[in-house]
């Protein structure tokens, strides 16, 4: 019996001890602790009952009971606090009943008042309680219906169903493991001998029967909850389905009013074109005849891209259709190859055709092989710069075969998986040297899938790329129902008389002007491949250019537009970035325009490029591109770009914008130049009256009358400007000159002269470091030269001496005979005056001494002292 006893809680103690190790290992968050704490407890207790039954032994059991109580008592918190924090509840008044709990277990280790010994029951040993364990009984009711109250309240506040249903099984599980308080009656022998109560412990029973409603519990609400996300799904693809169908419809709806939308104008750009081209408005001039040419080619280009994605669309939304007519076929694939034949040979490219003979007439699908083959012998036209491009048709059993070979450039094997791609190019980038949609090999595919067959691409970098294609020579059989019944009874295709009231003589699907021949594949594709010499700059010279601009752009077309938008300027035209920037390192141009994508270095890399060399940095750059995400404008100005343009833009906001830039270049050199000679200008100033203190007073009159006599010539006010800044420093050579010569009180001797005479020199040296002063060089350098030639320190005469030269002269001269010099005093205005008209022709330009000596205006006398004045005699004022 005793083995028998031991079985039950062994067998409750495993189940506990491997779910709270299952659940802590594959959950996370605190509960997963909480619960272990609890499984590990319950585990304590029934393996001591199992070690207890087991044992039988009277001299241990007493030990063995405390053990096990030592894990009871803190069962029922435990119970509890796994409740509460699997209900997200708060657990704070958790710690006290923990407290009471130590409480109880210190008693059981040192007092009887807990446990006060073992009764011998038929199963085994049992623990007797003694009066402390009343109180206990009374936490373990308290926990009982606390937890009951807690799961029921739960269960009424839950909206959904089937965590609802979660709780319930929770509810019933926890109320069984309450059952096993069934056990504690065996705790008093004299109460079960008083009612003659004899039963085995059967809380055991409860204990697992709880875990399997709590096991069972949780399957079922995963099943219940898979069910409910299947459902959910199941929904959603419904509504998915139905949207999808929805979409599509609106997808043909949308693209049949995209064709007419976008064609109907295409139509009219064309027609009206044609029609101007074609004489009938009258006789239009050549000039005017080649801008209406280039206009009408491009209306061609985008009708062909509009055209390719409404393929796609087509392809993609189910539209497409397999129409089949009996085919000649090596007239039909001839026709096609040799169109191209005028523009291979114009490049210098050998195209060969060949086809196997005899192949009889079948049913083939018109307009997708005239896609096939036009795409296939286009690309190989684009990347075959030299050598020759084979196309050949043969038959092998009941297939039809297509191989369309080049020379060209190839392609790697990472391209070569994606060839196929919706808008996928071999060169995406921004550096991308071929231009193109990236859909006429998804149109191959495409067509080549609807007509029941298959393509394969073979190519090898530098060696050329080879296309094979396979068709079916049954399609009559395998698609009977794609076959055009031509029976001249057809109201669609059948021309009839038309009567007099009738406008249409033609059908209209004979003069769809919408449709591409091929003639207009041969010119678009004569104008999209134009080549990208590296290092070749076209300059267009302007016979009075305002500015010289570098344009940085690949398409031909644009570079004339820009050619003749911006004519007033000298243009450096290059075909990309690399040769832009050779460009820029050459000419130092006022302004630079850029497109994005151009191949060799993109636009970007230009723009960073000007911007990190130091003689470039300031250079601005106007961004031109077709490029309208909002991120790509942002990088280009980032960059450091001034202006950003993007097509198509109108010739007029271009003009404008350019000029803009470059007026705000300009004021910026300008305010750069004259912040920067003021202030080296004032420092030089400053270091001369500190070297000679007459100079300092002399400079700042002798700038005046500079000044004024400059603005009553007429001068530009930004030349008077130059010339009182430079007039400021006009002896600024003199800083070379010894003090001792400079401050002597008598005449100098002839040695002593000729070291002065260095000056002018000494002075051209010094300002000619400072790029920006041309005016003050020049003043410097020329203020001792003299109307009649006989001045230093070339001897030049007449107006070959820069005007600001000649009236720093007269102003220089007028101050130095009227003011103090170390070697004597100044002369009395009348003697100065007779002096001045006596240099009238020799030293000075007469028209400026005439200006400056105006009896009216008495320039001359401006910044001389009115006491002075006061002091001499009125008839010397004002006779010579």
């Amino acid at each position: 019996m005793q083995y028998l006893s031991a079985i039950l809680p062994l067998f409750s103690a495993i189940i506990y001890l491997c779910l709270g190790v299952s659940v802590y290992f594959l959950s996370q968050g605190k509960l997963r602790t909480v619960f272990l704490r609890f499984c590990y407890i319950t585990f304590h207790w029934q393996f001591s009952w199992f070690l207890l039954f087991l044992l039988n032994d009277p001299s241990h059991a007493d030990l063995i009971c405390r053990i096990g109580y030592s894990g009871i008592i803190f069962l029922p918190v435990s119970c509890y606090e796994t409740l509460v924090h699997y209900q997200n509840h708060s657990t704070r008044h958790i710690k006290w009943f923990y407290a009471l709990c130590f409480g109880f277990l210190i008693s059981l280790w040192t007092t009887d008042l807990f446990i006060k010994g073992v009764h011998a029951y038929q199963f085994g040993f049992y623990p007797e309680a003694n009066s402390l364990h009343l109180a206990y009984i009374l936490m373990v009711s308290f926990f009982i219906v606390k937890n009951a109250i807690v799961m029921i309240k739960v269960i009424k506040e839950e909206r959904n169903p089937i965590k609802k249903k979660q709780h319930c099984f929770f509810l019933a599980a926890t109320i069984i493991f309450c059952f096993s308080a069934v056990d504690y009656p065996l705790n008093y022998p004299a109460l079960m001998e008083h009612f003659n109560i004899q039963f085995y412990p059967f809380g055991v029973f409860f204990l697992s029967l709880s875990i399997l409603v709590f096991i069972l519990s949780h399957f079922i609400t995963l099943n219940l909850t898979l069910e409910n996300r299947v459902a959910q799904k199941t929904l959603q693809l419904k509504e998915s389905i139905k949207a999808l169908k929805k979409a599509a419809n609106t997808k043909k709806e949308f693209i049949a009013n995209v064709t007419h939308e976008l064609r109907t104008p295409l139509t009219l750009i064309r027609g009206w074109t044609d029609y101007v081209i074609d004489g009938e408005s009258g006789a239009v001039s050549a000039p005017l005849l080649n801008i209406i040419d280039k206009i009408n080619l491009q209306p061609l280009s985008l009708t062909e891209k509009i055209n390719e994605l409404l393929k796609v669309s087509r392809f993609d939304a189910g539209m497409a259709r397999l129409t089949l007519t009996r085919l000649d076929l090596d007239t039909y694939v001839s026709q096609i190859v040799s169109s191209f034949k005028g523009l291979t040979d114009k490049n210098g490219i050998k195209l060969v055709y060949q086809c196997e003979p005899d192949i009889p007439a079948i049913f083939m699908d018109k307009e997708k092989l005239k896609d096939i083959l036009n795409n296939l012998v286009r690309n190989a036209y684009k990347f075959t710069e030299t050598g020759e491009i084979n196309v050949t048709v043969s038959t092998q059993e009941d297939t039809l075969v297509i191989e369309v070979r080049d020379t060209g450039i190839g392609m790697s094997e990472e391209l070569v998986k994606q060839a196929f791609q919706r808008f996928k190019q071999g060169d995406g980038s921004t550096t991308r040297r071929y231009e193109g949609t990236g859909l006429g090999l998804a149109i191959v595919k495409d067509s080549v899938k609807m007509m029941h067959g298959r393509i394969a691409l073979d190519s090898t970098e530098n060696l050329g790329t080879r296309f094979v294609i396979e068709l079916p020579t049954h399609l009559e059989i395998i698609a009977p129902d794609a076959i055009i019944d031509r029976r001249q009874n057809d109201r669609r295709t059948k021309l009839r008389k038309i009567s007099l009231g009738e406008r249409r003589t033609q059908d209209r699907r004979t003069t769809d002007l919408a449709r591409l021949e091929n003639k207009d594949i041969i010119k678009i594709s004569a104008a999209d491949k134009t080549g990208f010499p590296r290092n070749r700059a076209r300059k267009i010279e302007a016979p009075h250019p305002k500015g010289c601009l570098v344009i940085a752009e690949d398409n031909r077309g644009i570079q004339e537009f820009l050619a003749r938008t911006l004519n007033d300027y000298t243009l450096y035209i290059t075909p990309n970035g690399a040769s832009a920037w050779e460009t820029i390192q050459a000419v130092e141009p006022d302004l630079v325009l850029s497109d994005v994508m151009m191949p060799f270095m993109d636009g970007y890399s230009l723009l960073e490029t000007i911007r990190l060399d130091e003689k470039t940095k300031n250079i601005p750059v106007i961004m031109l591109t077709s490029l309208t995400e909002q991120n790509d404008r942002i990088k280009g100005l980032q960059l450091g770009a001034d202006d950003y343009l993007t097509k198509p833009f109108h010739h007029l906001e271009l003009r404008a914008r350019v000029k803009n830039v470059i007026s705000q270049l300009r004021l910026y050199k300008e305010k750069t130049r004259t912040e920067q000679l003021e202030v080296f200008l004032m420092v030089l100033a400053s270091a001369i009256e500190s070297k000679d203190k007459y100079t300092g007073g002399h400079v700042e009159r002798v700038a005046g009358y500079a000044r004024e006599l400059a603005e009553k010539n007429n001068l530009p006010e930004h030349t008077i400007n130059d010339i009182y800044l430079g007039t400021i420093v006009h002896d600024i050579g003199k800083l070379g000159i010894k003090d001792d010569i400079l401050n002597k009180p008598g005449r100098l001797t002839t040695e002593e002269f000729e070291e002065i005479k260095e000056h002018p020199e000494i002075g051209k040296n010094l300002l000619s470091r400072l790029e920006i002063a041309p005016v003050a060089v020049n003043i410097a350098y020329n203020h001792h030269e003299k109307w009649d030639g006989t001045g230093y320190p070339r001897g030049i005469k007449g107006e070959e001496i820069p005007i600001e030269a000649r009236i720093a002269t007269v102003a220089d001269f007028w101050d130095a005979i009227t003011s103090d010099r170390p070697y004597r005093k100044a002369m009395p205005l009348g003697k100065a005056m007779g002096i001045m008209h006596q240099e009238r022709g020799k030293s000075f330009d007469p028209k400026l001494f005439d200006l400056f000596m105006n009896g009216e205006d008495k320039l001359h006398m401006k910044y001389i002292d009115t006491d002075r004045i006061n002091g001499e005699e009125a008839l010397a004022l004002v006779e010579p």
